[in-house]
């Protein structure tokens, strides 16, 4: 009989440890990942464990996120590191000590290498063909005399303008 309870404890016991380390596992292969500079990698397991994280515990939701937003700053998309910055920090201000005390190092570290990077300029503003008819060239976009053509023998010229999309 004792053999059994000791059976049935160590089986849960297991199944409790996998339980935890399933759930923590998405956090922690993208943490790893991000720790040996591999921000792509990282990237992509944050990305397809994303799902996952609103079941997570609000631990691992922290953690997930201060990590995703570090991973953002290395990236250079600081527009989604300051968004999952800001919900890891959420998180904690909302509970204290969500965050472990190297975790909350790290996501500090995090804000602090945000703000040492240079304000992203948002992107020109597309327009339309309409519109672009009726402004004036782009200074991008530069004229190129045509190739002098050796082989023509017709009386006739015709003047064709080209244009390079890379400033000369």
């Amino acid at each position: 009989m004792s053999q059994r309870v000791v059976l049935v404890a160590s089986v849960t016991a297991c199944f409790a440890v996998l339980t935890a380390c399933g759930a923590n596992h998405f956090v922690q292969r993208g943490a790893d990942l991000y720790a040996e500079g591999r921000y792509v990698e990282a990237d992509e397991v944050f990305d397809r464990s994303e799902p996952r994280v609103a079941r997570a515990s609000l631990r691992e939701r922290a953690a997930y996120a201060a990590y995703r937003g570090a991973t953002f700053i290395a990236l250079g998309d600081l527009v989604h590191a300051q968004h999952w910055l800001s919900v890891a920090a959420n998180i904690e201000r909302s509970q204290p000590g969500t965050l472990g005390s190297d975790e909350r190092t790290f996501l500090d570290g995090a804000w602090q290498a945000l703000s040492r990077q240079p304000t992203q300029t948002p992107p020109a503003p597309v327009t339309s063909a309409i519109t672009s008819a009726r402004q004036p060239a782009s200074p991008t976009v530069a004229a190129v005399p045509p190739p002098a053509d050796t082989t023509t023998t017709t009386t006739t010229t015709t003047t064709t303008t080209q244009r390079a999309l890379v400033p000369q």
